[in-house]
């Protein structure tokens, strides 16, 4: 509400505390809160995370969870069209959300035109009130919809609990279940009768870079006669700060690949190997950075490297150093897995503005069926990654050894791929 103060009562609540386990293993932050509890792979499990917490911080007790990302709004407001905010005299249109939301939300003249404009002096309290304006404006103009655009509304609702735009979780197991039917629940699968994957990243590096980072992936699968699976993934992970990130420049992303649990890590590159420093600035006490840092073409930069300080992290050698340095990289560091019934490959990916970051994995998955290869690709919300997939059947059991190809851009909604195996011949089927 406008008019809301911050509950003291809730720091107490949040400073010092540890994530819950098993995801507390790679947690970074001396504390943990409500805003934090979307840190699963596996949205119920988030969803039950947060509301644990909610009813701990402020004693209440919700039926459910519902989250979104800014995509969904941006999709209303396609169906909607522009809304008005009078009191700021701002139009917010499809196009322009993102950007007003992060200047009223971070930027200090942004937050000191709302202190001014809602008449409060706490600049904590002042930055969500322009959002909260959005928000009841956006409300107002959806529940006053003329009918003919009611279909294409729930038709934009049912497409982005697909895509993972609009996530809901219920304790009702009746209305969970018909999400399910019609949308998706945003669950992590874990079957044991197909192969897997689904990456996860998460942006822990206090700012709002994410946006300025392009993730594109390229797995070759290689099946061999007895139906197994020896993955080779490259993702790469491009960071061009083309504006304000509003806060350190450098970006820390936890990546978690999750795949089925009896997988086995072949080998990797590209996680940060912490405390074991590689180069810095040239101003610092280690040897300068050059534009192929690590000489391998892992992570390339265009001149002149900045560095520059990252957010630091629970045991971080080098929290107290002026000049944080780059780390040698290599396989992942947490084969915990937080997850049950998945086998995780994790750790941090390190990128100083303006550099490309390869990360390289390899792993074995033991055979699943014997007449099919069945893979389920899960993606993840708001990365609109380019995926290249390529399956290469074992030899002798296609026609002429052909690999079969598969490319598009990841949307957020979950992809099965079939390769069935009759005589001699192969088909690849998408769904």
């Amino acid at each position: 509400l406008p008019d809301s103060t911050p509950d003291p009562a809730v720091y107490t609540k949040v400073i010092g505390q540890s994530a819950p386990d098993p995801y507390s293993n790679w947690w970074p932050v001396a504390n943990f809160g409500l805003r934090d509890a979307n840190l699963s792979a596996d949205f119920p499990t988030s969803a039950k995370i947060a509301m644990d917490r909610y009813t701990y911080e402020f004693g209440n007790h919700v039926d459910g969870v519902i989250i979104f990302t800014p995509t969904l709004i941006q999709q209303v407001l396609h169906v909607t069209g522009p809304i008005t905010v009078p009191a700021y005299g701002e139009i917010i249109t499809e196009q322009n959300l993102q950007a007003r939301l992060h200047y009223y939300q971070l930027d200090n003249k942004g937050i000191r035109r709302e202190e001014i404009i809602e008449k409060v002096e706490d600049p904590q309290v002042a930055r969500k009130l322009f959002t909260q304006r959005v928000t009841t404006a956006l409300l107002g103009s959806v529940t006053h919809l003329p009918i003919n655009k009611l279909l294409p509304m729930a038709n934009e609702m049912l497409q982005s609990m697909k895509s993972k735009d609009l996530q809901v979780y219920v304790t009702n197991p009746q209305l969970e279940a018909l999400i399910g039917k019609y949308g998706s629940t945003a669950s992590l699968d874990r079957s044991t009768t197909h192969d897997g994957l689904f990456i996860v990243q998460s942006n822990l590096s206090a700012s709002k870079a994410s946006q300025y980072v392009a993730t594109s992936i390229k797995d070759t699968i290689a099946l061999d006669s007895k139906g197994g699976a020896t993955h080779n993934m490259q993702m790469t992970l491009d960071y061009q700060q083309k504006g304000d990130v509003y806060g350190l420049d450098t970006y820390r992303d936890y990546v978690r690949i999750y795949v089925p649990t009896n997988s086995q890590l072949i080998s990797g590159n590209g996680f940060d190997q912490s405390g074991r420093p590689y180069c810095g600035d040239a101003q610092s006490n280690y040897n300068p950075c050059q534009p192929d840092v690590y000489g391998d073409r892992s992570l390339v930069c265009s001149p002149p490297i900045e560095i520059g300080p990252s957010t630091s992290y629970l045991n971080d050698p080098a929290a107290n150093l002026a000049d944080r340095p780059l780390d040698i990289t290599g396989a992942p560091t947490n084969l915990q897995s937080d997850e049950a019934g998945r086998a995780m490959f994790g750790g941090w990916v390190v990128i100083p503005k303006n550099c490309t970051m390869q990360v390289t994995l390899s792993w074995y998955v033991p055979p699943m069926n014997k007449h099919t290869y069945d893979l389920l690709l899960q993606a993840q919300a708001s990365v609109y990654a380019p995926l290249e997939l390529t399956i290469q059947p074992a030899s002798g059991t296609c026609a002429q050894k052909k690999a079969l190809h598969f490319a598009a851009v990841m949307n957020g909604e979950d992809t099965n791929f079939l390769l069935e195996r009759r005589g001699i011949t192969c088909s690849l089927l998408t769904h």
